[in-house]
């Protein structure tokens, strides 16, 4: 006897402007666990670094390959910070959506309690994907080399490629955070079935807030650094450490508003889901 086909469920049209409600609804309704968790996985790793980690010496004589060694080395050298800020980023990342995903309002500790199970399934989706996108990106770009399409078209044509399975595992974050799997390939499924036909105005969302964002960081940065500059001298590294800690106040705010958006964006495409689905 056959098994019945079941169709896959109906995801709705993607709209930007009830996610965007949904984003200030979040934030004004989770302000204090999303302050508690951006000032401890995300501003204070970020001040580590700018205080104990030193700048690349970087020249406006050197080359491209002279600038990518010195930031290889710099990199290289200093791999044994690097690695554990970045498990803390993607520990606060999971918390804090286990933070504003669970119906039953957590406070921090519990929240970072619930996430021990997740961010090791994070951890490797994110390692699948990114190998995944990865062998895409050179498998486009080799292609069109091949054909003699002209190289930095052909390396462009790699990074969309490349873009596109980051699109439609970008769910992935949040499907852990509901809590419904710990399974790092079944949350991948999942982010592929909820992204299905929405890839593109997930695109311009966040895209659009990614240029906005830019342009606020860019300029704040710009009028910081004049000021420190003129009060405390260019070489000062106190003024150094002025901007570095205003730069880090912005990444932890811009980072916090990015994973708001991503459980406003899964709020929306599972509001008509059953709740086991994600």
């Amino acid at each position: 006897m056959t098994r019945p086909v079941v169709p896959p469920p109906v995801i709705p049209p993607f709209d930007s402007s009830a996610a965007w409600a949904n984003v200030t609804r979040l934030v004004a309704a989770n302000a204090d666990v999303l302050i508690a968790i951006a000032g401890v996985f995300f501003l204070l790793p970020m001040l580590a670094w700018s205080v104990f980690v030193a700048p690349p010496s970087v020249t406006a004589q050197m080359d491209e390959q002279q600038l990518a060694q010195v930031l290889q080395d710099y990199y290289t050298h200093n791999l044994p910070y690097l690695l554990p800020i970045s498990l803390m980023q993607i520990t606060g990342f999971i918390t804090m959506l286990v933070g504003i995903l669970d119906r039953r309002r957590p406070t921090v500790g519990e929240a970072l309690r619930n996430c021990a199970a997740r961010v090791p399934a994070y951890f490797i989706s994110q390692i699948l994907v990114g190998l995944f996108a990865f062998t895409l990106m050179m498998a486009v770009a080799a292609v069109l080399a091949a054909l003699h399409v002209p190289m930095i078209v052909a390396a462009a044509a790699g990074m969309v490629a490349m873009l596109y399975p980051m699109l439609r595992t970008i769910m992935v974050g949040p499907v852990l955070g509901v809590g419904r799997t710990h399974n790092p390939l079944m949350a991948i499924r999942a982010s592929i079935a909820l992204t299905r036909g929405n890839v593109g105005r997930i695109l311009a969302f966040l895209g659009l807030a990614g240029v906005l964002f830019a342009i606020v960081y860019g300029l704040t940065m710009m009028i910081v650094g004049l000021a420190a500059q003129m009060l405390l001298g260019a070489q000062s590294d106190i003024a150094r450490l002025v901007s570095d800690a205003i730069s880090a106040l912005l990444y932890s705010a811009g980072y916090t508003y990015f994973v708001v958006m991503l459980a406003a964006i899964h709020g929306q495409l599972t509001r008509d889901l059953p709740r086991p689905f994600s």
